[in-house]
């Protein structure tokens, strides 16, 4: 299977900001160790702080559906329910490499 690239966006409720953002950070330490895991990379929106983006790489689709499964993004997002200002958007995206090989994808 090809390589995913992966684009979620969680956007916190007004205060809680930092709460989300140290959620977030408390689920990455398991989701590099997983299998699969390729990059899993969080990002702060600099015109809306209360907006996460994650880019991320997954070996599979595979690997990317038993990390959905896990019981750390399960209990994340359980947590993470009562904080947030909106639903959360997740693309799941095929890399379609155009220009310079270096520059014009994500995925390797």
């Amino acid at each position: 299977m090809s390589e995913v690239v992966v684009v979620a966006i969680t956007t916190a409720a007004a205060g809680q900001e930092q709460a989300v953002q140290a959620l977030a950070e408390s689920v990455i330490s398991e989701t590099h160790a997983e299998n699969g895991c390729i990059t899993y990379a969080l990002h702060r929106d600099v015109s809306d702080p209360a907006r996460f983006v994650y880019v991320e790489r997954w070996a599979s689709l595979d690997a990317l559906t038993v990390h959905g499964a896990s019981a750390h993004i399960t209990q994340f997002r359980a947590a993470l329910q009562p904080m947030a200002g909106a639903a959360s958007q997740v693309l799941v995206l095929d890399a379609l490499p155009v220009g310079d090989p270096a520059k014009g994808t994500l995925a390797g």
